[in-house]
């Protein structure tokens, strides 16, 4: 156990270096983007994003996770795992390529033809390098990739801001996804220091396949179901509003992706690591849920207070329809995590069964919150979101703890306790910062 320890320590450091610094790095681009180009570009990103989404979960096929929880793979798996994706993601490049001028005409928008095109490269990109990748996560070699992705992204972005700056619009944030994608592929190969061998196994494929399709569909509907928002809005509303609620969107998942993704990435192969003990598991699981939720639920009470302020401070006025969705989005923000980690020990302990049945029921609920938009518009929408997220939240807590004998009382207790300290916390840091901020935004604009 000491070993287990040891690992996490390390490994949750880098991790939490190479998610936090990145994330950050791509949110301050991604405000000079919104700077300088107009809602309706990220609009149209918003719109050709639903397909590489759902493209890059075919891709993957639930393959990664079950590399990363097989305790015992060797170069056969890998290289079956290697050959396989790259084959389907040439063969799905050629299914968008023929299918993105029948997207344009349904959005009424000929632009999204070229731009889900060359976005679909991405698909091959990503597949050269999941099994690196994948062998970097399983060894908790998270320095590497941090270097790796700062790398990238330094490089990336800054092609990205001298397009926008010379009239490309759009295309900077296609380029700025493909180029990442294609300088953090080139050094994947060079830190994993793996080279596929042409041996391909049938029997490894369907025992990874036989773990990795419960996901893989669970996955797909989560894409299809997550973008149908996009979908909805892009269709029926317009490109305008789709920006806005896009980057509002964005804005209120950056706290948790740096904190739930470099939690999840050191957490999930350290508990795979001792998946047979469910009181062990149940312990670990109890202490990330308190830290996670001591983290950043008064976070996102405060970005919430100060959103008005804080929108104009970093986007400028032009993005001030934002500012609502955002706030009704943080609901989403604060029980999001419980439910990322209830799936994880639903993976763990080998029952993705569970996951694709609950991914069904969620997004069930999801189908009924898009009916919102019907009567009470894009508000009507989100908060659709919210209710629906909330009772994926109950049933998928109820069924995971009963794998690790945490029943829901249980973690309703322990999620109140930790929710009302963050609550006090959390107004208490609002009346240390709230009227000094909103003093300086109002003088300052």
């Amino acid at each position: 156990m000491t070993d287990i320890k040891r690992k996490a320590k390390h490994g949750m450091f880098w991790s939490f270096l190479n998610q936090g610094s990145t994330q950050l790095i791509n949110f301050v681009i991604t405000l000079l983007l919104a700077r300088i180009l107009m809602p309706e570009d990220f609009g149209l990103i918003g719109i050709v994003s639903i397909f590489i989404a759902i493209g890059k979960s075919l891709t993957d096929a639930g393959f990664s996770s079950s590399l990363i929880r097989s305790k015992n793979v060797d170069e056969e798996d890998f290289s079956t795992i290697f050959f396989i994706n790259l084959f389907s993601s040439i063969l799905l490049y050629l299914i968008v390529f023929i299918s993105a001028p029948y997207i344009a005409v349904f959005f009424s928008k000929t632009e999204l033809e070229n731009l889900i095109k060359m976005m679909g490269l991405i698909f091959i990109i990503n597949a050269s390098t999941l099994v690196q990748s994948t062998k970097l996560n399983k060894s908790l070699m998270f320095k590497e990739q941090f270097k790796l992705q700062t790398v990238a992204l330094f490089i990336s972005s800054s092609i990205a801001i001298y397009m926008a700056l010379n009239d490309f619009g759009v295309w900077s944030l296609v380029v700025k996804d493909l180029s990442y994608g294609f300088f953090a592929s080139i050094q994947l190969w060079f830190y994993s220091k793996w080279i596929p061998k042409l041996n391909i196994s049938i029997k490894k494929l369907k025992y990874h396949f036989n773990f990795g399709y419960k996901l893989l569909l669970a996955d797909i509907l989560s894409k299809i179901f997550n973008n149908s928002y996009n979908i909805i809005i892009g269709k029926f509303v317009s490109t305008y509003q789709l920006g806005l609620f896009t980057r509002a969107k964005s804005m209120q998942e950056l706290p948790n992706n740096i904190i739930f993704n470099s939690i999840n990435r050191v957490l999930y192969p350290l508990l795979a690591e001792v998946n047979d003990n469910d009181v062990k598991l149940k312990n670990v699981y109890r202490q990330i849920m308190s830290i996670v939720a001591i983290v950043t639920i008064p976070i996102l009470i405060f970005l919430s207070i100060v959103a008005k302020p804080l929108f104009i401070f970093l986007l400028t006025e032009k993005w001030n329809g934002a500012i609502p969705y955002f706030q009704i989005l943080i609901i989403i923000a604060i029980i999001s995590p419980f439910q990322q980690y209830n799936l994880n020990i639903c993976k763990i302990k080998g029952r993705s069964d569970l996951v694709l049945k609950i991914s069904v029921i969620q997004y069930f609920l999801i189908a009924l919150s898009l009916f919102c938009i019907i009567p009470f518009g894009i508000n009507g929408l989100l908060w659709g979101m919210v209710l629906a997220n909330f009772g994926t939240v109950v049933i998928t807590s109820l069924l995971a703890g009963n794998l690790i004998s945490y029943t829901i009382k249980e973690q309703l207790i322990d999620l109140l306790k930790q929710f009302l300290l963050s609550s006090i916390v959390g107004f208490v840091t609002f009346l240390l910062l709230n009227y000094t901020l909103i003093l300086y935004f109002n003088n300052f604009y």
